[in-house]
């Protein structure tokens, strides 16, 4: 065989070897362009209206319980949504809970429907320590004015593939943050681009831990009446002038 012709054959040969063994890039160009038609999608929804369930598990069990509810969010004040109303049932340390809490410009209330107590002020302080697991719920990024913008910024992007979340087929993307901030999995909608699970995942000293919330019934930019983020005290329950415990 002809030298020169051999020679060619070698370095053909070796460059498709460091091709097959060149690691894939960091940030994935696939998942950043599905991340970005995300944002672009989501920063045009106003109001949002699901159903979610949350799941703890490893460490996360020591400071979140399981939870499931029902969320509307509308608009952003620079930290909290407009308004909002969360309902939802779950555990604290061991114990259940029941309660709803709502807000707009002028208040926050929050009713303890196991206590039949009800609590109402003008700092979002009024909801006490079921803000946790309320806002453990909600998932701000469809009212936020810059949802995913930590995303956009992240060390590592990778689409994992595809995932059925409750009958909907999804991108799931993996998400590793910048600054050591742990790392998640999103899986946004094929058919909208919207989310419908995320996959919190994070390490402590005392070990791992996730947070598993899926989203169903998604409604977007429902109709919404202002009374609905008003306290309405059920008959037979307490109004307290303090904050919730």
């Amino acid at each position: 065989m002809n030298k020169s012709l051999v020679g060619l054959l070698i370095v053909v040969s070796l460059a498709a070897s460091v091709a097959a063994e060149e690691p894939a890039p960091a940030r994935s160009p696939q998942a950043l362009e599905i991340l970005q038609k995300v944002d672009a999608t989501i920063k045009a929804v106003s109001a949002a209206r699901y159903k979610v369930k949350g799941t703890p598990s490893g460490v996360a069990t020591n400071f979140v319980g399981p939870g499931e509810g029902s969320v509307v969010l509308a608009g952003w004040t620079g930290r909290l949504p407009e308004k909002f109303l969360i309902q939802a049932k779950g555990e604290r340390a061991g114990q259940p809970v029941e309660v709803t809490a709502g807000g707009n410009a002028d208040g926050y209330f929050l009713i303890d429907h196991r206590a039949k107590k009800a609590y109402e002020d003008i700092d979002p302080a009024v909801l006490g320590s079921s803000a946790n697991t309320l806002f453990g719920l909600a998932v701000f990024e469809f009212v936020h004015d810059a949802p995913y913008d930590d995303e956009l910024k992240a060390d590592k992007l990778e689409l994992v593939g595809t995932a059925d979340v409750s009958g909907v087929e999804c991108h799931e993307i993996r998400v590793v943050y910048a600054g050591g901030q742990g790392e998640t999995s999103w899986f946004f909608s094929k058919k909208d681009f919207l989310p419908r699970r995320r996959v919190q995942k994070f390490t402590t000293p005392q070990g791992e831990g996730a947070i598993d919330r899926t989203i169903t019934d998604l409604e977007v930019d429902p109709q919404l009446a202002d009374s609905l983020f008003v306290l309405k005290l059920p008959e037979g329950y307490e109004k307290v002038d303090d904050f919730a415990p």
